[in-house]
């Protein structure tokens, strides 16, 4: 699952003065894309290892192809994505990468126009989903265990809209509004 982090400032107001108020928010990596080529990987050192096994020295492509895969499979699981919402320089970071070497680009709080929350089903908030909607592009967030909670604190420290788009699993609209508001209020 995502991680949350939360970068506070010390009590002196040292060094993590400029760093105030960055939540980050870290995607987990493609494990689809991880246990596919770590698959080919396997299967073509397989058919390697029975290849010279039974005298036949042909299977030099499968080497190549075993240990390729082999590195690809490393690859996509030091990879993933990093979303910083840094509130004092009022931007966005995403970051694509490893620890070292990342694809990095900075988005303005101006340039989003809204926070959409699409929450398919009320009893998994596991596939809810939380996209930042641009100017000309859609920037997904990594996933949570806490996506309305996310999605409005990411609203509120960009200050804009937050949309909600709910699935076939909550009812139709009327049915949702005549249940709140046959609900007595809390107190």
């Amino acid at each position: 699952m995502a991680r949350l982090d939360v970068e506070r400032i010390d009590a002196g107001g040292g060094e993590d003065r400029g760093r105030a108020g960055t939540v980050v928010l870290t995607s987990p990596p493609n494990w689809t894309a991880v246990l596919f080529f770590a698959c080919l990987s396997a299967l073509h050192l397989f058919i390697v290892v029975t290849s010279f096994l039974h005298h036949r020295w042909e299977a030099y492509m499968s080497v190549i192809f075993g240990v390729f895969f082999a590195g690809v499979t490393i690859v996509c699981r030091m990879v993933h994505t990093e979303v910083a919402v840094q509130g004092p320089a009022r931007r966005v970071r995403v970051r694509t990468g490893t620890r070292r070497i990342y694809f990095q680009r900075s988005i303005p709080f101006g340039r989003i126009r809204s926070v959409r929350l699409t929450l398919l089903h009320p009893k998994s908030p596991q596939s809810a989903t939380i996209e930042l909607v641009c100017d000309h592009e859609v920037v997904e967030c990594p996933p949570t265990r806490i996506p309305r909670e996310e999605a409005l604190c990411l609203a509120v420290t960009m200050g804009v809209r937050l949309i909600k788009v709910y699935g076939e699993a909550y009812g139709a609209v009327g049915e949702r509004l005549d249940s709140m508001l046959s609900q007595p209020p809390s107190q």
